[in-house]
């Protein structure tokens, strides 16, 4: 028999859980409904995604990345933010891309966008099913808040709204 914590954290995790899904489920370009896009999205290419990165108050280190299957372009390296937070990234650019490795997370958790025109993919998750460990809680969410805005710039660029969740 479950007792009251256990009923706790089961009702706690059943909110949790949705979200997951309910972020899963969408992205950049999507229907209400989160099965297709809007409209058709303009792809990127890769010097111009790269220069959308480069307005954002962060610092890079790009690293090479070779073109994955579908793509028209790709992007990767490393961001890093005000408190020295740093997130390991991948983007490939393309209406069905399939997503840039990420080192210790290779392709677990890209975000394609569901034909938003790219597939972000970051290393916040590791291949291990593991969450990355930051120092403090700030930087845990300025890593949200910057995978959250690089996702966002491509987004508006790339279909003229904002990323759909």
């Amino acid at each position: 028999m479950m007792g009251l914590a256990g009923h706790r954290r089961a009702a706690l995790s059943l909110p949790l859980l949705a979200i997951a899904i309910a972020f899963s489920q969408c992205g950049c370009g999507a229907s209400a409904d989160g099965q297709g896009s809007v409209g058709p999205p303009r792809v990127l290419s890769s010097k111009e995604a790269k220069h959308l990165l480069m307005q954002l108050p962060y610092r890079y280190r790009w690293r090479q990345v070779e073109l994955p299957e579908g793509a028209s372009g790709a992007l990767a390296g490393t961001v890093i933010g005000k408190r020295n937070t740093i997130v390991h990234f991948g983007i490939s650019l393309g209406v069905k891309p399939q997503a840039v490795p990420v080192p210790q997370a290779g392709t677990l958790t890209p975000d394609y966008n569901w034909g938003g025109g790219f597939a972000f993919n970051d290393d916040l998750v590791l291949a291990k099913g593991v969450g990355r460990q930051f120092d403090t809680a700030g930087q845990w969410r300025e890593a949200i808040n910057m995978v959250f805005q690089m996702e966002e710039k491509l987004c508006k660029a790339a279909t003229g709204k904002p990323c759909s969740i």
